[in-house]
């Protein structure tokens, strides 16, 4: 099991020391990640989407259709 290292932050990264950088860069990749699996899986849930990506639903909204009397603010 891989050791759980401190979260670098914003603004504590030294980008100008390489090890640190590609520590950072990591870090905010695998939170990016998870955020994106995060999506991806209440899209799921919600049958928008299928386990390949693809969506499941195409018909447009009903207040985007043709003919409807929905209207923007402004």
């Amino acid at each position: 099991m891989g050791q759980k290292t401190k979260e670098i932050g914003w603004d504590h990264v030294n980008l100008k020391d390489p090890e640190e950088r590609a520590r950072f860069m990591r870090q905010e990749l695998e939170k990016a990640q998870a955020r994106r699996r995060k999506v991806v899986a209440d899209l799921q849930d919600e049958g928008l989407i299928d386990s390949q990506g693809r969506r499941t639903k195409k018909e447009a909204p009903p207040d985007m259709r043709p003919g409807s009397k929905c209207t923007l603010p402004g």
